[in-house]
């Protein structure tokens, strides 16, 4: 892959359980502890910033902020956070952010579509970008699958 590809991530799923059940997963706090696997310290609303510590066993313990910049009910949720990893010889006052971009559609049956887009990954210096695009790749992969999981056992 190309370097200027690794500008962005999209994922789209679709969920059988109705916009507004997949809406107050994404949104509720309590609910995205659980489907994201994580402890949130911290109110969720725009212009907040909510630090995360990661409880899956191969990030346990691992910390990082999400700053929460729009949300549209019962459309779209958008937020910015470091991509990859949290590694302490970076100085994150100096790296950009990504944003990730929620958006939930009505879709046949009944079902509901969630698509999931991380943009700005060109913004990240050479030496860290192909390494947490690989990471949030695969990463949004697992994460969609767990949420559709909680959704459709929670429905």
């Amino acid at each position: 892959m190309m370097l200027t590809e690794l500008s962005r991530i999209d994922r789209a799923i679709e969920i059988d359980a109705p916009p507004d059940r997949v809406w107050r997963a994404l949104t509720d706090p309590a609910e995205i502890a659980r489907w994201f696997d994580v402890a949130i310290e911290g109110p969720f609303g725009v212009g907040r910033e909510v630090w995360m510590t990661s409880k899956h066993p191969d990030y346990a313990g691992m910390r990082f902020r999400v700053r929460v910049t729009e949300i549209t009910p019962p459309t779209r949720l958008v937020w910015q956070w470091q991509p990859g990893a949290v590694d302490p010889n970076v100085d994150y006052s100096r790296e950009p952010e990504t944003t990730v971009t929620f958006t939930v559609e009505a879709a046949p049956g009944g079902r509901t579509r969630l698509t999931v887009a991380e943009t700005g990954f060109d913004e990240i210096s050479l030496e860290r970008r192909a390494k947490v695009y690989a990471d949030n790749n695969q990463g949004w992969s697992d994460v969609l699958a767990a949420f559709q999981k909680y959704v459709e056992a929670a429905h």
